[in-house]
């Protein structure tokens, strides 16, 4: 259950359809549940080596948070915030 942690504190971002991807081919059959790392090396080297999951760029996340700053004050408040992840 904590190996999209695991995989994020590498500096992969996956989302959840990935994470369950990863999660097929390196979980133990006859103990679901477990990833030993014999099986779990292989697989996250291929994913680091190939780049995959990279997080989104610094400038894409500014803009989306520029856009949500409806007042253009520079910030966006915690109400802001919350209305605009529930809402919309």
């Amino acid at each position: 259950r904590e190996i999209g942690c695991i995989i994020r504190s590498l500096g992969c971002f996956p989302n959840e359809a990935e994470v369950q991807e990863l999660l097929a081919q390196i979980e133990v059959e006859e103990q679901e549940g477990f990833v030993h790392l014999k099986s779990f090396l292989p697989v996250m080297t291929k994913v680091l080596l190939d780049k995959r999951f990279r997080p989104i760029p610094e400038d894409v996340i500014l803009h989306a948070f520029e856009a949500l700053d409806e007042n253009k004050c520079g910030y966006i408040t915690k109400e802001d915030l919350v209305k605009h992840l529930t809402e919309k």
